[in-house]
């Protein structure tokens, strides 16, 4: 049986071109973690990968059904407390320090994945990781109108990608209205080089 495949089933939702463009975002269930910290640390990366293998205890409890799928891409959400100010697009990652930075960690799921079968998921992992485990949660987010575009190569030119869609929100006359979107087509956690990485940025406007 054809195990379901979350990016093939919303192609729209994980394409982006290499130019500014307007998109109108669906509604959409994720598992998560919410947490808070720089992305350089090592525990962001554990997260990461306590959050794969939450999703991989979920999709063992639908195995051999016709509700089988499997694991999707990981995406991330990032802002900083109102405290820093208001940020444009293109500087959500310099307005605050690091190490206060906000963010979820999230993999979409079908939409018969509810938060009870997050909880069971959850309890069975180790007890050594409970502790960790405590941000994991059902989200469920709709963005509605956004600008996105496709970067690519490593992280630490963002900013170009998101000074490009913040050009084009002022010459469409459109502003910030909601929290920095991450979606990474190619995963970054297994190895040392970025230039392969393909990653679609967001912003609802």
């Amino acid at each position: 049986m054809k195990e379901l495949n979350i990016t093939e089933k919303y192609p729209n939702y994980y394409a982006a071109t290499d130019h500014p463009e307007v998109i109108y975002v669906e509604n959409a269930n994720f598992i998560s973690i919410l947490a808070k910290g720089s992305f350089t640390e090592k525990i962001f990366y554990e997260r990461i990968a306590l959050l794969k293998q939450a999703v991989s205890l979920i999709i063992d409890i639908f195995k051999d059904s016709d509700q089988a799928f499997e694991l999707s891409v990981l995406e991330g959400l990032y802002w900083n407390d109102k405290k820093y100010g208001e940020h444009t697009i293109s500087h959500v990652f310099d307005t605050g320090p690091l190490s206060e930075l906000n963010y979820r960690l999230m993999i979409r799921v079908p939409e018969y994945v509810t938060a009870q079968h997050i909880a069971i998921a959850k309890d069975a992992l180790a007890p050594a990781q409970q502790a960790l485990s405590k941000g994991i949660e059902f989200f469920e987010y709709q963005e509605g109108k956004c600008i996105q575009m496709l970067h690519k190569g490593p992280f630490i030119y963002e900013f170009k990608t998101l000074g490009q869609l913040e050009k084009y929100a002022a010459d469409n006359n459109l502003r910030k209205g909601g929290i920095h979107h991450e979606i990474y087509l190619v995963d970054f956690t297994t190895g040392s080089s970025q230039d392969h990485l393909k990653t679609i940025l967001r912003e609802p406007v």
